[in-house]
C-alpha cells in the first residue's frame, strides 16, 4: 500500500515529467517543421501554454482526487470556484515546465534563424537587392 502524501514517481516525477514532454514538444507540432515566422511560433508557444495550463488543471484534479473523497463532487457542486483552484495547481506546475517552454522557444527560433540565413545564401542574396 502506498502513501498518497508522500513524492514519488507516480504521483509526482511522471506526471510533471510528461507535461514538461508535452511543453517540448507541441511548439514545434504547432509550428510546423518548416517554419519561416517568429509570429507562427509566438503563437505555437502561446497556444502550447494554454493547452499546459488545462492538462496541468486535470493532473492537479487527478492528484487531489487520489488523496481526498469527493473532488468530483466538490467540482460540480461549486464549478466556477474549483476550477479556479486547479487552475492556481496548474499554474504552480508552470514553474517546472515554463523555463522549458522558454528555452524551446529560443532554441526554435535560433534554428529558425538559421534557416533563414541559410536560404539567404542559398539564393545568393537576391532576396535583398532585388
Amino acid at each position: 500500500m502506498t502513501n498518497a502524501l508522500t513524492l514519488d514517481l507516480w504521483n509526482s516525477i511522471l506526471p510533471l515529467a510528461g507535461l514538461s514532454a508535452l511543453v517540448a514538444w507541441l511548439p514545434g507540432w504547432f509550428a510546423g517543421a518548416g517554419c519561416l515566422s517568429q509570429r507562427v511560433l509566438a503563437w505555437a508557444v502561446f497556444w502550447t501554454a494554454v493547452i499546459a495550463l488545462v492538462v496541468g488543471a486535470g493532473l492537479a484534479v487527478g492528484l487531489y482526487a487520489a488523496i481526498n473523497d469527493g473532488v468530483g463532487t466538490g467540482i460540480l457542486a461549486a464549478p466556477v470556484e474549483r476550477v479556479g483552484f486547479f487552475l492556481g495547481r496548474s499554474a504552480l506546475f508552470a514553474l517546472l515546465w515554463g523555463p522549458v517552454l522558454g528555452f524551446v522557444w529560443l532554441v526554435k527560433a535560433q534554428e529558425m534563424n538559421r534557416r533563414i540565413g541559410m536560404r539567404m545564401v542559398d539564393e545568393g542574396g537576391r532576396g535583398e537587392r532585388g
